[in-house]
């Protein structure tokens, strides 16, 4: 469970921060600006402390040019932190429930309700980089488990669904995210890298499920393992040479800034039927009401294995 919850300091533009730390020592802090995660500091393998959020540095004030953040309303809640959004068009509203427990597991409800037709978008996902920046995340070992992805065009737009069996993109078996950048293929040459989404093994046709890992990341140098559990039918995975565009995030909120190959981003992505006209967007209509679930998990392996 949370141990103890902060929430004094302060963005430039006076937004607050609110910080969970666990018996661990583990400290994850999440700002009203945006409403996003902005560090997550956790041990290695030695007992070494760093930060392995990045992209949480720069996400939260979105790349140079763009609208400011929506303020969201932060406030301590059930052993955790709350964050509540108003869309700015008043069609919707949107509430994340951060919590932080002692095994290392770092809980994210989303709950998103409409008063009139709109498309869902999803939370910002984080950017991390296990080895806290040391280096770059070429040599951690990702696993994904999924048997299909989403092909796209040349600006980032959906056009189907292919398998990954003999791509790039099979992660089914753990792979160095470095070593599959540089295998010859179409879809990454296009993208610079991966920008996909892939279809959690058993919900090919879309739609949600039980809480279930998803995907595992492993940092051979430090030791520390991410695994990532979803109710969500999809997962989102970005890592490259070249600069991402921006990633799109709740209304209101900044965009995520483009960044470079020293992380990787990874969360849930909501898709709909495949047979659904608004694919692969998901609407909700007026008087629906979306949640999900997403569990990341940060441990530390032995290097034994």
């Amino acid at each position: 469970m949370t141990n103890r919850i902060t929430g004094c300091l302060l963005e430039p533009d006076d937004s607050r921060l609110f910080t969970l730390e666990n018996a661990g020592g583990m400290a994850v802090t999440i700002s009203e600006r945006g409403g996003v995660l902005r560090s997550w500091r956790t041990p290695d393998r030695y007992g070494r402390m760093a930060d392995v959020l990045l992209g949480g540095r720069d996400v939260a004030g979105g790349p140079p040019g763009a609208a400011p953040a929506a303020r969201w309303q932060g406030r301590q809640a059930g052993g955790g932190v709350a964050m509540l959004l108003t869309s700015p068009s008043g069609r919707g509203d949107h509430r994340l429930d951060y919590r932080l427990d002692d095994d290392g597991s770092l809980t994210i409800d989303h709950h998103a309700s409409a008063r009139s037709p709109a498309t869902l978008e999803s939370a910002p996902h984080p950017c991390f980089n296990l080895n806290g920046g040391s280096t770059d995340v070429g040599d951690h070992m990702l696993r994904i488990g999924a048997d299909y992805y989403v092909e796209i065009d040349g600006a980032g737009t959906p056009v189907g669904v292919a398998t990954v069996g003999g791509t790039p993109f099979d992660f089914r078996q753990p792979a160095p995210i470095g070593a599959r950048l540089s295998w010859p293929d179409s879809q990454t040459g296009t993208a610079g890298g991966f920008d996909h989404r892939f279809f959690v093994r058993g919900h090919y046709t879309g739609g949600q499920g039980a809480l279930r890992e998803a995907a595992s990341v492993l940092d051979p140098g430090s030791g520390r393992c991410l695994r990532m559990y979803t109710t969500e039918a999809a997962v989102a995975f970005w890592a490259g040479k070249r600069r991402a565009m921006p990633e799109p995030v709740l209304a209101g909120a900044s965009s995520a800034p483009a960044l470079g190959p020293d992380v990787f981003r990874l969360g849930p992505d909501a898709l709909p039927n495949l047979a659904s006209v608004a694919w692969p967007k998901v609407v909700l209509q007026a008087g629906t009401v979306y949640r999900q679930t997403t569990v990341y998990r940060l441990s530390v392996q032995d290097q034994g294995g």
